[in-house]
């Protein structure tokens, strides 16, 4: 299981000298769609299948591909 903090990955990308970080933004963006990456073996049980799902921030929104694996991530 992973844990990601927000507040976290705003200051490593604010360390990394990202433009476009700042820290009253709700706005961040995963992406998960690098070619170079090899991802494991696709979960049929999740194809094209949308969840959506409430947390402290918002509505989680997660999409999986037509593979199976995941596609998007939205907090809102």
């Amino acid at each position: 299981m992973a844990s990601i903090h927000i507040t976290e990955l705003i200051r490593l990308l604010a360390d990394r000298g990202e433009e476009d970080v700042r820290w009253g933004s709700m706005f961040l963006e995963i992406r998960f769609d690098d070619a170079k990456r090899v991802s494991g073996p696709p979960d049929s049980e999740f194809r094209n299948k949308v969840l959506t799902v409430d947390c402290p921030y918002g509505h989680v929104t997660i999409t999986f591909d037509d593979e199976g694996l995941l596609k998007s991530l939205d907090v809102s």
